[in-house]
């Protein structure tokens, strides 16, 4: 049976790497904020019904804005998602393969999700520069610009982009991912390092 990598001591310059553990902070800090912006949404879309059914005074501004906050929520959280290793996968094969074919498998991955992000960025920030100059707006009551919720697009994927270049620096250094046949989601990466530290169970 195979044994992983121990994890790296914290001596190492790619464990240590305040660079790669700012990566990491930020991504956890946009999902502690798309937490604050689903709670938003869930009050603005509370106060909308009872404005309308109880009062018979609907608003014109909480659909558009639930909306664009709702945008916001999904791509800021993307980075976080990737870094938790809960991305969807389809990993029937990889269950069973060897450490160096599952790091090739995520490496492969990881470069495929950077170059995708890179893509998205470049042409998210031309449409967004066109919706400025144009000045572009929402065909709603409220008309807000369509740029605010074009941005959250670029913004998103800038992060998952980073985020997949800091995971992509540290896989040489880590121990091979883990793939359950029990389900798609592995554990993260610090856990899987933790587990490794405690040695193999009896």
């Amino acid at each position: 049976m195979a044994t992983s990598k121990p994890p790296l001591p914290a001596t190492h310059p790619v464990a240590g790497s305040r660079v790669l553990a700012l990566v990491d902070g930020v991504a956890w800090a946009c999902a502690r904020l798309g937490d604050v912006l689903l709670v938003l949404i869930t009050i603005f879309l509370t106060y909308e019904v009872v404005a309308r059914y109880v009062f018979f005074a609907p608003t014109k501004w909480t659909q558009d804005v639930s909306i664009v906050l709702q945008i916001w929520f999904a791509y800021l959280g993307m980075a976080f998602v990737l870094r938790q290793r809960q991305m969807i996968r389809i990993t029937a094969l990889l269950t069973v393969a060897g450490p160096a074919v599952r790091r090739a498998a995520e490496a492969f991955s990881l470069t495929v999700i950077a170059a995708f992000c890179l893509v998205a960025v470049i042409y998210g920030w031309d449409i967004m520069m066109d919706s400025i100059r144009l000045g572009r707006r929402q065909p709603t009551m409220l008309e807000m610009p369509n740029w605010i919720g074009e941005l959250p697009v670029i913004v998103g994927f800038a992060l998952l982009f980073v985020q997949a270049v800091a995971d992509l620096i540290r896989l040489p250094f880590r121990p091979a991912p883990e793939f359950s046949p029990a389900g798609e989601h592995g554990p993260a990466e610090d856990d899987a390092e933790a587990a490794s530290a405690e040695g193999p169970r009896k």
